[in-house]
């Protein structure tokens, strides 16, 4: 399964609402495919999720979205304990799982899911109850409908290849670096805030 198929189908649902996107070759085609203001690119590694947990507890009328690569997920998995303490239903985790740490150097480096990792399993043991492995795309757009509207927390495990490295690494750039899209995100939540 291609991980830009996917993301392309992800960006069509959004609606708007507030996505953190761990490091990854996933930034440049959620910016190409809809830049939305409520975005924070490029979230180092492994801080996407547990930021996206403390938001979709501040924030529980909005959805929040976090994107993850298995490598960023495999880098700070206790915070799956944390999201099923705290059960936030409005908190949606999506991992691409490549087997690898794709993005950087060669992208030949494999992460511990090319040797038997099972990151749906880790976040069941966790105590977290809706999770989900899809292995091609009309399962993985059946599991995003799903996420986008059924009460979670939800994780999505979307098994990928790894074909879109050399296009994704050549064609794109972020909208802004990781700093403005922060500036960007605060100022956008707050006005949203004001006016309620």
């Amino acid at each position: 399964m291609n991980r830009i198929e996917v993301l392309r189908y992800i960006a069509t649902l959004r609606n708007g609402n507030p996505m953190i996107i761990s490091p990854g070759l996933a930034n440049y085609t959620i910016a190409e495919a809809k830049d939305e203001p409520l975005t924070i690119y490029n979230m180092d590694m492994p801080y996407a999720t547990p930021m996206a947990l403390g938001m979709a507890l501040g924030w529980p009328g909005r959805r929040v979205i976090s994107v993850e690569g298995d490598g960023s997920l495999l880098a700070g998995p206790g915070v799956l304990t944390t999201v099923a303490r705290y059960q936030p239903r409005n908190l949606v985790i999506i991992v691409f799982d490549n087997g690898a740490y794709l993005t950087t150097g060669s992208g030949k480096a494999p992460t511990a899911t090319a040797f038997g990792a099972n990151i749906e399993q880790m976040a069941r043991a966790a105590g977290m109850k809706n999770t989900q492995t899809v292995h091609d795309i009309e399962s993985a757009k059946g599991a995003v409908r799903t996420v986008f509207t059924e009460p979670g927390p939800w994780l999505v495990v979307a098994k990928v290849d790894r074909q879109d490295r050399p296009a994704e690494r050549s064609r794109h750039s972020l909208p802004m670096h990781v700093y403005e899209a922060g500036i960007t995100f605060h100022r956008v939540a707050l006005r949203e805030r004001m006016a309620k």
